[in-house]
């Protein structure tokens, strides 16, 4: 009887030994992870580097395509602002901003790439803002703004 348990206690040791082995060739073997969408990532960098606060005028955030352009309007009391903002993108990726309506205001170069912090300035509106941001050649980029009302 001793001979038969010894045998069987190798036979299932020896079992276990070849699962573990296989399970840990499966997990070692596997692919990487892929990092995902880096949208996702960047619009989560821009919301919390520049959050919504209280008193704030307007904020928004969009995922824009390369060479893409896009106008946001925001209908605002007469006074002065502070306007900041914030963009996320691969290398070399940029975005233009303006606030003129006419004319050849080449903007506002903005650079996407990196983990800079958000720009501001301050400007005076009367009734309403209207930003037009466009994206330079490689994107696609998360861009994001807030205004906010200067005290005075």
């Amino acid at each position: 009887m001793t001979g038969e348990r010894a045998r069987g206690a190798i036979l299932y040791s020896t079992a276990g030994a070849l699962v573990a082995a296989g399970a840990t060739w499966w997990f070692l073997a596997a692919p990487p992870e892929s990092p995902g969408d880096p949208a996702a990532q960047w619009r989560s960098d821009v919301e919390r580097q520049l959050p919504d606060v209280d008193g704030q005028a307007d904020a928004q955030t969009a995922a824009l395509p390369a060479g893409g352009q896009q106008t946001f309007e925001s209908f605002v009391d007469t006074g002065s602002y502070l306007v900041s903002l914030i963009c996320r993108g691969g290398p070399d990726s940029f975005v233009r901003v303006s606030l003129s309506r006419t004319g050849n205001d080449s903007g506002l170069g903005v650079r996407c790439s990196g983990q800079l912090p958000p720009d501001s300035f301050e400007v005076g509106l009367g009734g309403v803002m209207r930003m037009t941001v466009v994206v330079g050649d490689e994107g696609p980029v998360v861009f994001r703004y807030s205004l906010k009302r200067v005290p005075g």
